[in-house]
């Protein structure tokens, strides 16, 4: 991977702010309440993360295998690689409390209605 290939990515950084804001607009017009704010919060990052790491990791790993570095630079993909598993990891555990919650709310509205 070149080191422009391992430079921030801001435009992705904003994609990502703006998926995990249309999670929060899209259950807060459907009328979820303020006592499941907290939940949403977490819901929103994690899942808006989730997407931009996704699309971190596959960038990565399609840099990785059409790479035709050194030694060096293969174990500085894979680090790479494991630092984008660790991230999406860390997120795949944080969500699921919320979006447990989040989903009995979703299944009771649902016979409400």
């Amino acid at each position: 991977m070149t080191e422009e290939e391992r430079q921030p990515d801001l435009a992705q950084a904003r994609r990502t702010a703006l998926m995990a804001h249309a999670v929060v607009i899209k259950l807060k017009e459907m009328g979820l309440p303020e006592e499941l704010d907290a939940e949403l919060a977490t819901l929103s990052t994690d899942l808006g993360d989730l997407w931009g790491a996704q699309k971190e990791m596959s960038r990565r790993l399609e840099g990785f295998v059409k790479s035709r570095g050194s030694w060096d630079e293969v174990g500085d993909d894979l680090v790479d690689l494991r630092t984008a598993i660790d991230h999406i990891e860390w997120h795949t555990k944080s969500v699921k409390r919320a979006m447990t919650r989040l989903t009995r709310y979703a299944y009771k509205r649902a016979d409400k209605d």
